[in-house]
């Protein structure tokens, strides 16, 4: 009887070790051009958008961190937005300064945020912006990486609190996003 109790209490050990979930496997999210990890599986909210440029093809990927999980940041976004040729693409070198500033401007104006820093980056040769945002009057700040492929802009973002600002996940977040095509 004594044996039948250690082999059960064993047998739970080993099928509780299986089923554990370490918190620091991402989920992978691919679409047909890049690949990105959040910390959860986030929402698609994909869909179209008719814009005085014609209909956009916009994919955004959402994940709201709740109040009971440790996460440090309140939620981490992907979008991707498909540009007609002739509106904009990577190659026209001359317009990319207003571009970026245009969509730097359109976060700022719909957060209500106050621009804290700017600098230009790149992704695998194509241009790039990453941004930080003051919201809420220094309460919240969201870091953006802007990113144009080709036709293609990527905007990745996180949003945290002004204290948990720098943390380690917003670069894991980041840095995990990789071009496919």
């Amino acid at each position: 009887m004594k044996t039948l109790k250690i082999l059960t209490g064993l047998l739970f050990l080993v099928f509780a070790t299986l089923s554990f979930t370490p918190t620091d496997e991402w989920i992978m999210v691919k679409t047909e051009n890049c690949k990105i990890f959040f910390p959860q599986e986030p929402t698609d909210q994909s869909g179209t958008v008719n814009t005085a440029k014609g209909d956009l093809k916009v994919n955004i990927y959402l994940y709201k961190a709740s109040a009971n999980t440790k996460d440090d940041n309140l939620a981490y976004i992907l979008t991707e937005t498909e540009y007609p040729d002739s509106v904009m693409n990577s190659d026209k070198t001359d317009q990319l300064d207003a571009f970026f500033q245009k969509s730097i401007d359109g976060v700022l104006n719909k957060f209500h945020g106050k621009l804290l820093s700017e600098s230009k980056t790149a992704i695998d040769g194509y241009p790039g912006r990453e941004v930080k945002l003051d919201l809420q009057n220094g309460k919240a700040v969201m870091n953006i990486r802007f990113f144009l492929v080709k036709n293609r802009m990527y905007i990745l973002e996180t949003i945290t609190t002004a204290e948990k600002d720098s943390n380690k996940s917003i670069e894991k977040f980041m840095n995990s996003f990789e071009i496919i095509n």
